[in-house]
C-alpha cells in the first residue's frame, strides 16, 4: 500500500500531537518550524504564533543561548541542560531540563529537536529521597572510618614522641616533627569529613575567578589532550563561598571527567558553564534565585547501575581508587548549603553544583523586579 506524502504529513502531525513528550524543531536560521501541543502547553505559546519566530522570542535563558545552537548545525551534535530558567512571554518563568539534537532529512535540510523535560515533584521527591539515604550511609562509614583510622594514627604520634624523648640527631629529630605535624594534619582532616564540618573560611567572590582554575589544573594532568570551553553567565553577582574548598569540589570533578574521556577519540572536551536559576529548592530551602555550575565532559558516561549512588563512599567506577572524592565533595557542598547532582548517558556526564545566591544582591533585585 502506497500513502499518499499529504497524508503521510497528516498522520505524522497527528502522531506527535499525541504524544506526551514535549518537542519542538527550529531550522537552521534558528526559526521554529514546529512544536506539537504538549510543547505548547508547555512553553505557553501556539505553533500559529510561534511558526516563522527565531527561537529566542518563544524561550530563552540567560544569557541568551543563539551562539550554542548555532554551534550545534557546525559540530552536528547535542546539547543537554539539566537544571535551566525559561524566559516565556508574557513574564513567563519555568524551571526545567531539555536536549537540544541536530539532525538531517533525506533532503540534506538541518534541524535542532528540543525535547523538554518536567521537574515534576515526584522525580524531585526521589531523588531527594536517595539524596537522604546516601547521607545516612556517608554518616555512617564516615564515624567507622575515622574511629580505625584514628586509633592507628595515635598509635603513631605516640610512638613518635616517645622516640622524641630518646633521639639527640638533630636530623633525626626533623623526620619525627614531620611525623608528628603530618598525624596531627590527618587527624583533623578524619574530624572534618566525619562531622561533615569543614572550617569554611567564606567570603564574597565571583565564582568564575576559581573555575578559571581549571585549564591550568587539567593541562598539568598530563592524561590526555582536551580542550577546555567556557560557558559563562557574567551577570552572576558574587558568592559567599570558601574558594578553597570549592576549588577542591571543582578539581575533583574536573578530574573525574578528564580520566573518564576515551583517550582515542578525537574532540576531547570539557565545558564549564554557569547559569542562574530562579525559585528552586536547594535542600527543601526555597531560594528565589540560585547558581549553577555545570562540569560537562563528552566521555562515555556511568554506568546505569551506578549513576544513583557515585556519591557514597567508596563508589567508583575506577579499577583502583578510594572513593572518598565524591562523597567529601558532596559534604563541602552541602555546608555551603548547596546541593550537587550528576546526569550521564553514553554522551557524556554533566555534573552539576547548585548555589544559593544572597537575596540582597542588587542584581537580584533588578531581576525580580524586571
Amino acid at each position: 500500500m502506497i500513502v499518499e506524502k499529504d497524508n503521510l504529513q497528516s498522520f505524522s502531525k497527528f502522531a506527535l500531537d499525541s504524544v506526551s513528550s514535549k518537542l519542538l524543531i527550529v531550522s537552521k536560521d534558528l526559526k521554529v518550524t514546529y512544536l506539537n501541543k504538549a510543547a505548547e502547553d508547555f512553553l505557553n505559546i501556539s505553533l500559529e504564533d510561534a511558526k516563522g519566530k527565531i527561537v529566542s522570542e518563544v524561550f530563552h535563558e540567560k544569557p541568551k543561548n543563539d551562539l550554542e545552537l548555532q554551534e550545534l548545525f557546525e559540530n552536528k551534535k547535542h546539547l543537554k541542560r539539566h537544571i535551566t530558567t525559561l524566559f516565556l512571554k508574557n513574564n513567563l518563568k519555568k524551571k526545567t531540563s531539555f536536549v537540544a539534537t541536530y539532525f538531517e532529512d533525506k533532503n540534506q535540510d538541518e534541524y535542532i529537536v528540543f525535547e523538554f523535560f518536567d521537574n515534576d515533584k515526584s522525580s524531585i521527591d526521589s531523588k531527594r529521597e536517595r539524596r537522604f539515604k546516601g547521607d545516612v550511609i556517608t554518616n555512617a562509614f564516615s564515624k567507622v572510618l575515622a574511629h580505625e583510622i584514628k586509633n592507628p594514627l595515635s598509635g603513631i604520634k605516640g610512638s613518635a614522641q616517645l622516640l622524641m624523648n630518646k633521639v639527640e640527631d638533630p636530623e633525626n629529630r626533623e623526620f619525627l616533627n614531620i611525623i608528628l605535624k603530618e598525624t596531627d594534619r590527618i587527624t583533623k582532616i578524619i574530624d572534618q569529613v566525619s562531622k561533615k564540618n569543614f572550617q569554611l573560611n567564606q567570603k564574597p567572590l565571583n565564582v568564575h575567578t576559581i573555575l578559571e582554575k581549571i585549564p591550568n589544573f587539567v593541562d598539568s594532568l598530563n592524561l590526555k589532550a582536551v580542550s577546555v570551553e567556557r560557558d559563562y553567565d557574567p551577570s552572576i553577582p558574587l558568592l559567599n563561598v570558601d574558594d578553597n574548598l570549592l576549588g577542591q569540589v571543582f578539581y575533583n570533578l574536573a578530574r573525574n571527567s578528564v580520566e573518564a574521556i576515551d583517550s582515542s577519540k578525537k574532540g576531547n572536551k570539557l565545558i564549564l558553564r554557569t547559569r542562574i536559576i530562579y525559585e528552586t529548592f536547594i535542600n527543601k530551602t526555597f531560594h528565589k534565585s540560585a547558581c549553577l555550575i555545570e562540569i560537562s565532559d563528552n566521555g562515555p558516561g556511568i554506568p546505569d547501575d551506578l549513576i544513583d549512588s557515585i556519591f557514597f563512599p567508596l563508589v567508583s567506577t575506577k579499577e583502583i581508587t578510594s572513593g572518598l572524592g565524591l562523597a567529601i565533595a558532596r559534604g563541602i557542598i552541602n555546608q555551603h548549603k548547596g546541593e550537587i547532582d550528576c546526569i550521564s548517558d553514553s554522551k557524556g556526564t554533566t555534573f552539576s553544583v547548585i548555589l544559593p545566591i544572597e537575596e540582597n544582591s542588587e542584581f537580584l533585585k533588578e531581576e525580580l523586579n524586571a
